[in-house]
């Protein structure tokens, strides 16, 4: 079987996610990454887009997921984007969600705080 990769890189979201009750009120920016595998020969030989993850479908499911709720930890904000990319792309197999936050509040200089989850639809 054939594993290929669809990627988004860098979506830009605003939400109200952290521990600190100031996170949630006020929100600040966050940076996903979202990539997922998946057989694409039938996409690539029948050239229809309902065939493969359509990737502007992916941006509304994984921003949506990752807006509709405020949480505390980004554990739990990308398996949450793991599991609605699973419901709506039965041909996925496995997917990776990676979550930078810039404005986390951490006394240092750094560049971003970041998670990343990989997740098998089986496993």
């Amino acid at each position: 079987m054939s594993i290929d990769r669809i990627a988004v890189r860098n979506l830009a979201l605003f939400a109200y996610h952290g521990v600190f009750e100031g996170e949630r009120e006020i929100g600040q920016r966050f940076y996903l990454d979202v990539v997922v595998e998946a057989d694409l020969r039938p996409a690539a030989a029948s050239d229809a887009v309902e065939k493969t993850v359509d990737y502007a479908r992916l941006v509304e499911i994984v921003s949506q997921a990752f807006t509709e709720k405020r949480q505390k930890l980004l554990e739990t904000l990308a398996s949450r984007v793991v599991e609605r990319v699973f419901e709506h792309f039965p041909i996925v197999v496995a997917a990776e969600v990676t979550i930078r936050k810039p404005s986390a509040p951490i006394e240092a200089v750094f560049d971003t705080v970041d998670i990343h989850i990989r997740r098998e639809r089986n496993g």
